[in-house]
Parts: C-alpha cells; sequence; structure tokens
C-alpha cells in the first residue's frame, strides 16, 4: 500500500489502483484465512531469496570498494600497517611445558 501511495504522489492513475487492490487483497487474506496464505508467503520469500543473490554482492561490493579499500590505502599512504607490531613483540604467549591441560580446551569462551 505503500508503494501505491508513492505511485499516487509521483502522478501515476492506474498503478497506484493496482497495487491498494492487491496489497488490500493479501491484507484482508491474511487477516480473515491466515492459514490459506502459505503459497503467497513461500512465493514472496522465494523472489526475496532470488533478490539477495543480486542485491548482496552488489552492495558488499560498493562496500569494499568506496569505504575499505580507500581507508586501506590512506592508512597504507601515511606509513601503517596493523600486520606489523611495534617494538617487534608476538601475540604468543609463553607457557612452561605441560601447563595446557586437556581440561583448558573444554570451555574457552
Amino acid at each position: 500500500m505503500l508503494i501505491g501511495a508513492f505511485s499516487w504522489w509521483r502522478g501515476h492513475t492506474y498503478a497506484p489502483m493496482a497495487l491498494w487492490t492487491l496489497g488490500g487483497l493479501l491484507m484482508a487474506g491474511g487477516a480473515l484465512i491466515p492459514g490459506h496464505m502459505g503459497p503467497v508467503y513461500r512465493a514472496w520469500m522465494g523472489l526475496a531469496a532470488k533478490m539477495s543473490k543480486i542485491t548482496t554482492p552488489i552492495f558488499m561490493g560498493v562496500l569494499y570498494f568506496v569505504v575499505l579499500t580507500p581507508i586501506g590505502l590512506v592508512r597504507r599512504a601515511f606509513g601503517h600497517n596493523s600486520l606489523i607490531r611495534p617494538r617487534g613483540e608476538s601475540f604468543w604467549i609463553t607457557r612452561p611445558p605441560g601447563a595446557a591441560r586437556r581440561s583448558d580446551l573444554g570451555r574457552q569462551f
């Protein structure tokens, strides 16, 4: 129904009426006979799954190339490298031999 209102606002004549009719029928069907709306739901979710196969890679590509790549280039231009630790330190924790027990690995979080 909202799409019909937008279409009406844009000055269309027949499209808003068709969209409002379709929206009204779907709302009435959902309110009166919700158990019989399964095929409509499955068709709508199938369309959504197919649309997501197209839109998700486009969105993620735009996010990567418009946001992450420029940030990486700016950081590289200023000489910052996140993979190199200052002072040559390591993330490894030195433990005495035999300190790690099998029970330590059971509940890590």
